[in-house]
């Protein structure tokens, strides 16, 4: 894993080298075991921060170049199954220099140009840019594991894995998109292309893009989970028998490196079949980190037990980590900058301190179980909202009205009668209703961006084959798994220069389960018991069965220790923007909603790490 970043002149004028280091530097936690730039002239330069994992020689590293010297690449990511694709290429005649996948995926794409896309099996985003026609081509993988960012202006094209890395390079004007902000309040992150800066977007996951020499842009989506329709012929025990094989392949892809492979133990189902599985055929050690609280919390007992238990009937080496609000405090000032982009999830907190840890103790690739609960359904609230769509169907209405309702329960239930989003995604932070009282009056939340879930809920309920269960996991692809979840786990752990893998988020494992039927998928909507029927032959019923807690962080108690921190970056943000009822402000502060007063608070603190620059 790595950094990657490029900035190219429009206007042909020479790039100023302190620009290049700047840039550099701030995707060195990336990529802290080599980091090196190159000018393809003066008006043209890639730069590149890496993290040693495949072929460690210093051959592989980048900024890297065709034979020829016309293409060169940038690339962040693993290419899982680089090895055969590199005999395919052997095959045509090409020849090899490094053991790496980088070499592979640029060979790749000389001799399939985008099509290569369509052979990789791993998570990347790269950017290549070619010397005669002047062209970038950038990719990001199909789920969107690994980000990429970039900015077009009349006189630079600059990308990075990173919005700091664009804007540190003082190229590009801050401006905040106010869209982005609702949008961000809605889903806990931004979808689509935008950020929380006007003048960066991102790729989405499983889109391409050129751009010309001239600053012209054109897009295109090479994979899209919308596009995968049921297979009514699956059986019950074709469906389990080909979860099983694509799941144990998975992990086995994931185990490629050159480097020790870890695992991060919550001691539930996905992480510990994650840990059973690596074990698997190998008698080496399997090192675990686990990530807990020095003090307990009401409602909250923390999962270390449940770790240990796990660790001992699977023979893994666990590693234990106790965090307290002390070192939230010391990390506060800095954390938006950390975390990078707008992801209002607090878990990235406890997830900066499991980097750390792991870093130190001497792993720098672990394997994690992001994705389980959106693909298996392992969330309680998605498995009541099911059963309770049996007594009013989910369909679509043209009815484009905000619900009046700001109470969660009756939100819901007005949308249901009314044909409205009743789920816009498995994150919610404020409900549109909510939105729409808080934000000052002259401000609309009707755009395209805040409203993003619900134009796809229209066109999918258009349709007469759409299940709600369907739509569950195909919208948090769409939003929360790649910008919000993936994005905390890369942004939070590779600031300690860490590689997180998520087997459950292979795409071929995708692509299965969203032609698996419901019936068979998630019968009588209890909680995964599809992937816990394959798991009753790795792991024990006392870890199947635990009952579902969740990786949290303690954000609200730790607010309630010094409120006043809180609340001061909010309303300096909103003397500012203007952006909230000062009114509406208050009845937040002087409630018991810590997670919004938590919401509002990161919203501000990212803003105003950008405007003090």
């Amino acid at each position: 894993m790595c950094g990657i970043a490029g900035i190219v002149s429009l206007n042909n004028s020479k790039i100023d080298s302190t620009v290049v280091e700047n840039v550099k530097r701030s995707l060195e936690h990336r990529g802290p075991d080599h980091s090196s730039h190159q000018f393809i002239n003066d008006s043209v330069c890639l730069i590149h921060t890496r993290l040693s994992i495949i072929d460690l020689n210093d051959r592989s590293n980048q900024p890297f170049q065709s034979n020829d010297l016309r293409y060169t690449i940038v690339f962040n990511g693993e290419i899982y199954n680089y090895k055969e694709l590199r005999k395919e290429l052997e095959t045509k005649g090409y020849k090899f220099i490094t053991n790496g996948d980088t070499e592979v995926l640029l060979q790749g794409y000389v001799e399939y140009e985008e099509k290569i896309l369509d052979k990789l099996r791993g998570q990347f985003a790269f950017v290549i840019y070619d010397n005669i026609s002047g062209e970038l081509f950038m990719a990001r993988d199909r789920i969107g594991i690994k980000p990429l960012y970039y900015s077009v202006s009349d006189n630079w094209i600059i990308f990075g894995s990173e919005i700091k890395a664009i804007e540190l390079s003082k190229l590009i004007k801050f401006e905040p998109d106010t869209e982005s902000y609702l949008a961000y309040l809605r889903h806990l992150c931004v979808p689509a292309d935008s950020t929380g800066n006007k003048n960066i977007n991102k790729l989405e996951p499983g889109q391409l893009i050129r751009v010309n020499k001239n600053g012209k842009i054109s897009k295109k989506i090479y994979w899209d989970p919308f596009s995968f329709s049921v297979n009514n012929d699956l059986n019950e025990k074709t469906v389990a028998e080909e979860l099983d094989r694509l799941l144990n392949e998975s992990v086995e892809y994931r185990k490629v490196s050159d480097v020790e492979v870890g695992l991060f133990l919550s001691g539930g189902l996905d992480s510990s079949l994650l840990g059973k599985l690596m074990k698997q055929n190998t008698d080496s050690s399997l090192k675990a980190f686990n990530v807990d609280y020095e003090e307990s919390f009401e409602g909250y007992r923390g999962e270390l037990e449940e770790a240990r238990f796990a660790s001992n009937e699977i023979g893994i080496n666990l590693h234990e980590e106790k965090i307290n609000f002390n070192n939230f405090k010391d990390i506060l000032d800095n954390y938006a900058f950390y975390q990078d982009d707008l992801v209002g999830d607090e878990v990235g907190i406890p997830l900066y301190f499991l980097g750390k840890a792991t870093k130190l103790s001497g792993i720098k690739v672990v394997q994690v179980g992001e994705g389980s609960d959106e693909l298996f359904y392992g969330y309680d609230h998605w498995n009541r909202l099911l059963k309770l769509s049996n007594y009013k169907k989910p369909y679509s209405s043209q009815n484009n009205k905000i619900s009046k309702f700001t109470n969660h329960r009756l939100n819901l239930l007005s949308n249901m009668l009314s044909g409205k989003t009743t789920f816009a995604g498995g994150a919610l932070g404020f409900n549109l209703a909510q939105i729409n009282t808080l934000i000052s009056k002259e401000i609309s939340i009707d755009s395209g961006l805040i409203r993003f879930a619900d134009n796809l809920w229209q066109d999918y309920f258009n349709n007469k084959d759409a299940k709600l269960s369907k739509w569950m996991t195909l919208i948090d692809l769409k939003i929360r798994l790649p910008e919000l979840l993936l994005m905390r786990m890369d942004k939070l752990v590779m600031q300690s220069g860490v590689e997180a893998r998520v087997p459950f988020l292979d795409h071929k494992l995708v692509e299965f389960i969203l032609t698996i039927p419901e019936q068979l998928l998630i019968p009588n909507y209890s909680g995964k018991p599809l992937l816990k029927k394959v798991a009753k032959d790795y792991i024990s019923s006392d870890i199947i069965e635990r009952q579902k807690q969740g990786f949290r962080a303690p954000v609200g108690e730790w607010i309630k220790k010094d409120e006043d921190l809180f609340y001061e970056s909010v309303r300096n943000f909103n003397s500012s923007t203007h952006l909230f009822d000062p009114s509406v402000l208050r009845k937040i502060f002087s409630g018991s909603d810590y997670q919004k007063k938590w919401y509002l608070s990161n919203l501000s603190n990212w803003h105003l790490s950008r405007t003090s620059q």
